[in-house]
C-alpha cells in the first residue's frame, strides 16, 4: 500500500508540475495578452517573466521527482517558495488586468498552496524511498 500511495502522489505531483501548471499559465497568458494592447509596463513584464521562470523550474523539478531523485526535496522547496511568492505578487499587483472577483485571489492562492503541499509530500516520500534503497 505504501508503494502504491507513493506512486500515486508522485504521479499527481509530476502531472501538476509538468502539465497542469504550464497549461494553466499558457491559458492565462492567452487571455491576458490581447488585453495588453497598449503595451506592457516593466512591472507586468517582470511578473509574467517570474511566473514563466517558476513554471520552467517546476518542469525541471517534476522530472527529478518522476525519476526518483534522492535529492529532490530541496529543489521542490525552492520551487514551492518561488511559486507561492510570485503568485502572491501577481494576485496583489494591479499591474496585470484581471477579471477576478474580490476574494478570488485568496482562493486561487490557497489552491496553489494545496498543490505545493502535495508536491512537497510526494518529494519527501520519494526522497526517503530513494535513500532507503541506497542503503
Amino acid at each position: 500500500m505504501g508503494d502504491l500511495l507513493r506512486l500515486v502522489l508522485r504521479a499527481v505531483a509530476t502531472a501538476w508540475l509538468v502539465a497542469i501548471a504550464p497549461l494553466e499559465l499558457a491559458s492565462t497568458l492567452t487571455r491576458l495578452v490581447p488585453r495588453l494592447v497598449d503595451g506592457v509596463g516593466w512591472m507586468a513584464s517582470g511578473l509574467i517573466a517570474a511566473r514563466m521562470l517558476v513554471v520552467v523550474l517546476g518542469i525541471v523539478v517534476g522530472r527529478q521527482l518522476w525519476h526518483r531523485s534522492a535529492h529532490v526535496l530541496r529543489p521542490v522547496l525552492v520551487w514551492a517558495a518561488a511559486d507561492l511568492g510570485t503568485l502572491a505578487l501577481v494576485l496583489a499587483s494591479r499591474a496585470l488586468p484581471s477579471n477576478r472577483a474580490p476574494g478570488d485571489g485568496l482562493v486561487a492562492w490557497l489552491g496553489y498552496a494545496g498543490a505545493a503541499l502535495l508536491v512537497i509530500v510526494a518529494a519527501q516520500m520519494t526522497q526517503d524511498a530513494a535513500r532507503d534503497a541506497d542503503h
